[in-house]
């Protein structure tokens, strides 16, 4: 607790495949991106939020700038639809829809425009959020929204 990112990257190898950074993920599928100007962030609860992230799980996933994003997100919200008990309709029916969207969003397939199915994936995220019973969905979308947030990967 308190090192950097940057001092955590470092201590593990650095950043392997091209060796350019694109982005981290902290916390796991249920965590948050973060990109290279963040890596003097300390891995404390307090600094982590201040950026807008979090340190969940305790996992650090590097990017380089050969992997699409957009791909990992479609992963992820994969992992989310699969894991879902189903016990409450948000989340049953929310990492559904996530993943419809991102799917349609992936292939430049939009209902309606890009714009739009972005309204609808927020949308989603925020009733996950708000009316989800356990941790799985209120966090299924915290990857998409925080990549959303940071990156243009739909325009």
């Amino acid at each position: 607790m308190g090192s950097t990112l940057r001092q955590v990257i470092t201590l593990a190898g650095g950043v392997g495949g091209s060796g350019k950074l694109q982005a981290v993920l902290l916390g796991g599928a249920a965590g948050t991106f973060v990109g290279p100007h963040e890596l003097d962030t300390p891995l404390t609860f307090e600094d982590t939020h201040a950026i807008g992230a979090t340190l969940g799980s305790g996992v650090v996933m590097l990017f380089d700038d050969t992997i699409d994003l957009r791909s990992i997100l479609l992963r992820i919200a994969r992992f989310f639809r699969h894991e879902t008990c189903g016990q409450c309709v948000p989340c049953r029916v929310g990492v559904v829809r996530q993943q419809e969207a991102l799917e349609r969003l992936t292939s430049a397939k939009p209902l309606g425009s890009v714009a739009q199915e972005i309204i609808l994936l927020r949308e989603v995220a925020q009733a996950m959020r708000d009316a989800s019973i356990c941790g799985l969905g209120q966090t299924a979308s915290s990857a998409l929204e925080s990549a959303m947030r940071r990156w243009s990967l739909f325009a």
